[in-house]
């Protein structure tokens, strides 16, 4: 999976695409180490060019979630395509996560 991060009005956005390998968390720890430090750090991943949602994927956005509850954080998630709001609203999961319609919704707190 390919990552580009910003940072927004104390926001750090994940723009993720392609598809998430066997040792994304991993990874995620790795690249966001710098960000995964800070006591209540605000996070949103946009999920618009996500290629495809599984258990991997999963995985990644439950060990970042993880990772941020235990710093005080916060992580939304945004621009899911219909198949993978479909999938958060059918899946255990989906209580887990704030989950706003687009990158300035969810900047806002303006939730669907």
């Amino acid at each position: 999976m390919n990552y580009r991060i910003t940072e927004v009005n104390d926001w750090v956005i994940v723009h993720p695409s392609g598809k998430a390998q066997n040792n994304e968390p991993l990874r995620v720890k790795y690249l966001f180490h710098r960000w995964l430090n800070q006591k209540g750090i605000r996070v949103i991943v946009d999920l618009k060019e996500i290629s495809q949602f599984g258990v991997w994927e999963m995985g990644l956005l439950t060990s970042f979630k993880k990772e941020l509850d235990q710093r005080a954080g916060i992580l939304l998630l945004c621009s899911l395509s219909p198949c993978l709001r479909g999938y958060f609203q059918n899946d255990r999961f989906a209580e887990q996560f704030e989950i706003y319609r687009d990158l300035e919704c969810a900047m806002e707190g303006e939730r669907n």
